[in-house]
């Protein structure tokens, strides 16, 4: 309902965020079955902590109508922004001081590729027929 009533430009970048998130899901699902539960627990978490900064500042980035002053749409920006920032080193901190982390190479590398998503989900979201029309 939230997302229905957004900009075309906030429902393009709520769909990158879901698209992190589906691509989270397969790469946890191809660590399990190749190496197990334990690396797949650690790539979801890491991978969780990308998505869940990346949903937060979009929520904040595109909060204000789109027609409102630009001193606004920035000032929301800079607060989403920051408030990934602190949620992201907040998060990274209680798994690492309350968890036992037996795999940080593949929690790292599951916020790696989940990050690595919003810069590729542009040209794979506004491809048409294999060719780039951006």
């Amino acid at each position: 309902m939230f997302i229905a009533a957004q900009s075309r430009q906030a429902k393009a970048a709520f769909r990158i965020v879901h698209l992190q998130l589906a691509f989270l899901l397969l790469i946890g699902g191809v660590t399990y079955m190749y190496w197990g539960p334990n690396p797949a627990r650690f790539i979801l978490k890491g991978g969780a902590i990308a998505v869940i900064g990346n949903y937060v500042y979009t929520l904040f980035a595109f909060l204000p109508k789109p027609n409102a002053d630009g001193t606004v749409l920035l000032g929301f920006i800079m607060m989403g922004w920051a408030l990934k920032l602190v949620l992201t080193i907040t998060m990274f901190v209680l798994i690492f001081n309350l968890a036992d982390v037996q795999h940080p190479g593949a929690m790292m590398s599951g916020y790696k590729l989940t990050l690595l998503v919003f810069w590729v989900a542009p040209i794979l979201l506004t491809a048409k027929n294999g060719n780039h029309h951006g």
